[in-house]
């Protein structure tokens, strides 16, 4: 899968699945509404707005011909990774980076 696909994708069901959290939890609230305002309640993480945080293993394959791109490495069995032979150039690496996001406020009080 690719990289951007995976973002996407992972943000979408993470965000999705406090909006359906929402919905179904009826004693409590998840991301309850807050006064943002107030310094204790940033200063605390107390906040709708947080960070996604991304630790993922990518590879690079470059094909003669076609742009590179980064695609997640999804599973190693039994030491490798499968693949054809051709003129492929792979790179491994890890990376690691933060997504900021808001998440929708519970209507409940």
């Amino acid at each position: 899968m690719e990289l951007r696909d995976f973002v996407k994708s992972s943000l979408r069901d993470i965000i999705g699945g406090v909006s359906d959290a929402q919905k179904e939890i009826e004693d409590g609230a998840v991301v309850p509404p807050i006064n943002e305002s107030t310094f204790s309640n940033v200063e605390s993480g107390v906040t709708s707005y947080q960070t996604i945080a991304f630790e993922v293993s990518v590879n690079t394959v470059e094909r003669e011909g076609s742009e590179a791109k980064l695609n997640v490495v999804a599973a190693v069995i039994g030491g490798s990774v499968g693949g054809n032979s051709s003129n492929d150039s792979a790179h491994a690496a890890k990376l690691s980076f933060k997504v900021p996001v808001r998440f929708p406020k519970s209507s409940a009080e």
